[in-house]
C-alpha cells in the first residue's frame, strides 16, 4: 500500500464516521406515531460500499478500518446522557442499526475470498 492509498483509506475511515455520525442522529425519526428508522438501512449500505472501497486499496487488516469507525460511533451514540437525553439510542432503532448498519456489512466482509 502507497501513502496515497493510505490517505485514501484514511479518507474512507473519516467518511465513514461522519455518515455513521448522521445515521445515528436520523434514526429516531418517526412518521407519526410510527418509527421509521430507514437511516439504519442507509448505514448498512454505505458501510457495504466503504469496506468494498477499502478492500481495493489494501488486503491487509486495515480494510475493515471503515467498520470499526462505524462500530465505534453506534456504541459512543448508544451512551446515555448525550445530547442532554437520558438516553439517545434506544429500542428498534438500535437493534436494526445494530443488525443492517453493522451485523450484514461485518457478515460480508468476514466472507472467505
Amino acid at each position: 500500500m502507497t501513502a496515497a492509498d493510505g490517505v485514501e483509506l484514511a479518507l474512507l475511515v473519516v467518511a465513514d464516521a461522519v455518515l455513521t455520525v448522521l445515521c445515528c442522529a436520523f434514526l429516531m425519526i418517526s412518521l407519526g406515531a410510527v418509527p421509521f428508522p430507514i437511516t439504519a438501512l442507509i448505514a448498512g449500505a454505505a458501510n457495504l460500499g466503504f469496506l468494498w472501497l477499502a478492500a481495493q486499496y489494501t488486503s491487509s487488516p486495515w480494510r475493515f478500518a471503515p467498520l470499526a469507525a462505524s462500530a465505534l460511533v453506534i456504541v459512543i451514540a448508544m451512551v446515555p446522557g448525550l445530547g442532554g437525553s437520558s438516553a439517545w439510542i434506544t429500542g428498534l432503532p438500535l437493534i436494526l442499526i445494530l443488525l443492517f448498519g453493522l451485523g450484514v456489512p461485518a457478515s460480508v466482509a468476514a466472507r472467505p475470498r
